[in-house]
């Protein structure tokens, strides 16, 4: 997996997709900025370009990930290729998820359900990373190196709790399943930020994108829990409503933003 952001085509994709995804970001929050009774259609239609605009921005990072596994196929590399596989797997259903609101109109509640299933995939994946970790450690005894399995056990609880809180906003619509949806993702995200802190002071991750991506990941948490706030707050307006969700949505860009830097990073790192 790590082939991803270790080779210049597929990290300069997912700088795309960051780029692509920000775009969309933005056009929700116009959208929700303009939530009111005498513009209701302008912002369904801000809304309806955000949708487009976040799905190609999941194709984009479906072709990062398809890149990066076409590399290590042309080197013979077959571990690290089904690896890419799954992980292809994975996007592919955040793709459909995506496509399926933008052509239903945001209307689709099965959509954030696949969106979780390929979450889940992605969670399962580390979970494996985890246990091949683990015996490889058990395996050579190695002293004086400071465990990585549980790193990877952390991270792929941390995705699990992404998944589950992703599927719950499939009934985002009521106030307790809104809530628990932005509990879950900020914790899931709040778990997967943590192993990547403990990595960090392992000395596994020294790359100077490293704190961008930490601090993406915190604007990323913050983000789910206003989502949660604002599915609990009783908004009596449109326009209450409104201000809420271009809240949140100017956090997930704020997000967005800084973990797009911290990709563009890596790329200049890797550009020769």
């Amino acid at each position: 997996m790590e082939h991803i952001v270790k080779s210049l085509k597929p990290a300069a994709l997912v700088v795309v997709a960051a780029v692509v995804f920000m775009f969309g970001t933005a056009f929700l929050i116009a959208a929700d900025a303009t939530m009111t009774p005498s513009s209701l259609g302008a912002s369904s239609d801000l809304a309806q370009a955000a949708r487009w605009l976040q799905f190609l921005a999941a194709v984009a990072a479906l072709a990062a990930v398809c890149t990066a596994g076409w590399e290590l196929v042309l080197r013979s590399e077959w571990t690290g290729g089904l690896e890419i596989a799954a992980a292809a797997l994975g996007i592919l259903m955040i793709v459909i998820d995506l496509l399926a609101s933008a052509a239903s109109n945001g209307s689709s509640a099965a959509a954030a359900v696949i969106g979780a299933v390929g979450i889940g995939v992605w969670a399962l994946l580390v979970l494996s990373r985890a246990a091949r970790t683990s015996l490889a450690e058990q395996a050579s005894h190695a002293a004086g190196r400071r465990p990585q399995a549980e790193l990877w056990l952390a991270a792929a609880v941390g995705l699990f709790v992404l998944a589950i809180g992703y599927g719950f906003t499939s009934a985002a619509g009521s106030r307790g399943p809104g809530i628990a949806a932005g509990i879950l993702e900020a914790a899931g995200v709040g778990v997967l930020a943590g192993s990547l802190v403990a990595a960090r002071q392992r000395g596994y991750l020294r790359d100077r994108p490293v704190p961008g991506v930490l601090a993406g990941l915190a604007l990323l948490a913050m983000s789910f829990l206003a989502a949660a706030i604002v599915a609990g707050l009783s908004l009596g307006t449109l326009t209450a409503l409104g201000a809420g969700l271009a809240v949140t949505a100017a956090l997930e860009l704020a997000a967005v933003v800084v973990l797009g830097l911290a990709a563009w990073t890596r790329v200049r790192e890797l550009y020769p």
